[in-house]
């Protein structure tokens, strides 16, 4: 891992680290690098091999593109916009190149489903697929969030996983469909916690 990456990775958890303590104990306690960030770091990899990318983007922008949810006091559903702020003025601070600063933004700007017609990059899309491949990976996050955070029942935060995974199934690319389409079925068939478990 290069330099620039290895600062991001380092400050990406010291944020994590800092809203889990900020938040112990209540019910938006949440590590963000632990429990998605780190899955994200992952798939980038694992989606870029082969292909033509600019990887030191693609891994700061996995590392960077939901930084603002660690900031309790901003909007979440704005989520990408200050992300791209953020991510700018980190990089800057670090003496990155003003032309892969844009396209790290553009990334992380246009990760939000909101955007898809925006994208015209293969990292763009690959970050994309590897945010959602992730949200498949923590299941009983989104659970979690869904019971605990927005106190739905059982049968509606189940849904609500659902419809969710069903968003993030319709952004990726065919190619990594494959990769998660068992997995999906699956998801779309359970009635009850006890089922989600098993998957």
């Amino acid at each position: 891992m290069n330099n620039i990456v290895t600062k991001m990775k380092e400050e990406i958890i010291k944020r994590s680290n800092e809203f889990q303590n900020k938040t112990k104990g209540t019910k938006d306690e949440y590590n963000l690098y632990n429990e998605h960030i780190q899955y994200v770091f992952k798939y980038v990899n694992i989606l870029s091999k082969n292909k033509t990318v600019d990887l030191e983007v693609l891994q700061i922008s996995a590392l960077l593109h939901d930084i603002s949810m660690t900031d309790i006091s901003l909007d979440r559903s704005k989520h990408n916009e200050y992300g791209t702020s953020i991510a700018e003025e980190l990089l800057t601070n670090n003496n990155y190149p003003k032309e892969k600063i844009e396209l790290v933004k553009k990334c992380i700007y246009n990760h939000s489903n909101k955007r898809k017609e925006y994208r015209t990059t293969i990292e763009e899309q690959i970050l994309v697929d590897a945010d959602s491949l992730s949200h498949f990976d923590n299941i009983l996050s989104l659970y979690s969030l869904a019971h605990n955070v927005m106190n739905l029942n059982e049968l509606d935060s189940i849904k609500f996983i659902q419809d969710k995974l069903t968003k993030d199934y319709n952004e990726i690319t065919n190619e990594t469909k494959i990769i998660i389409k068992d997995k999906y079925d699956k998801i779309m068939n359970i009635e009850s916690y006890e089922q989600l478990k098993e998957i």
